[in-house]
């Protein structure tokens, strides 16, 4: 538990430290709780041994969300998305009438990153909803660091023939999978589980149009340079996950690999870009 104005220098510290966590705001309380999962006890162990805490064992099969869907947040995602962070069916068709016109989207909280209510999940997604009108006739989209699976879920949503999810973390990519088969364009997404630094090392046999990748600005810093041959000439590439005071270094990486970053997107100390590949067609 850490005190509310501790908030920011426990998150940079986490964030440096490149361990996956959550924060979460206690109802009638003063404190805030910040929670990390992960496969094993030992790994849990080890995370409590650096920072302190507890451990608590939480079986997967038996996780289930616990927002009321009067108090689920909502967010409202260009002129197209509704996500909701539940999945409670009659309010998903309340949203669904009180919106006509629009996708809802529900992404229930999970042990997976990405109920879209974090400021990088959603700057992604705007991001995405952009690149998405840039695009004509058949295209496809590489998620890297997918998480719960929600931008792979809303590239199918906007018409790309193929999403390409890949996840580190299995107990994610699990989540990923049942929230594709959910929104019910599962067989329009891979799911890979994959290390992205292994994954990138050999380029496809076919360029992506959309590159999104929502990572650590220390990786964001290593894989800019490895995506020359993943990404199609003028497609677009979406990073998040950086801070303000990252920005520059993500920035001027980008555009030294041949990726000029064009708009940014800033949600309190957040940050996500995209720009086109500049390589030009020979």
């Amino acid at each position: 538990m850490i005190d509310p104005d501790e908030e920011t220098i426990w998150e940079t510290k986490l964030i440096l430290d490149e361990v996956v966590f959550s924060v979460e705001r206690m109802v009638n309380r003063k404190r805030c709780r910040i929670d990390s999962f992960f496969p094993t006890r030992e790994e849990a162990d080890v995370l409590k041994s650096r920072y302190g805490g507890g451990v608590t064992e939480i079986r997967p099969e038996h996780w289930e969300p616990s927002i009321d869907p009067a108090e689920a947040r909502v967010l409202r995602i260009r002129d197209h998305f509704i996500v909701s962070e539940t999945d409670h069916l009659e309010t998903l068709e309340e949203l669904k009438q009180e919106n006509p016109g629009r996708e809802i989207l529900s992404f229930p909280p999970q042990l997976a990153f990405g109920t879209g209510g974090h400021p990088t999940t959603a700057n992604c997604l705007r991001l995405l909803v952009d690149a998405s009108k840039r695009q004509s006739g058949s295209w496809s989209v590489l998620d890297l660091g997918c998480g719960s699976g929600i931008l792979s879920v809303a590239a199918a949503k906007l018409g790309a023939e193929k999403a390409v999810a890949v996840e580190f973390d299995e107990m994610a990519l699990g989540f990923a999978e049942e929230n594709g088969k959910r929104h019910e364009v599962a067989d329009r997404i891979d799911f890979v589980h994959a290390d992205v630094l292994e994954l990138l090392k050999e380029p496809p046999a076919r360029p992506y149009d959309v590159i999104a990748a929502n990572l650590f600005s220390d990786l964001l810093l290593q894989i800019l340079p490895m995506l020359d041959g993943w990404l199609k000439p003028d497609g677009d590439l979406i990073l998040s996950g950086f801070l303000t005071s990252q920005a520059k270094a993500v920035n001027d990486q980008a555009k030294s690999c041949g990726f000029p970053l064009e708009t940014f997107l800033r949600r309190g100390k957040w940050v996500a870009a995209s720009g086109r590949n500049a390589t030009k067609k020979l």
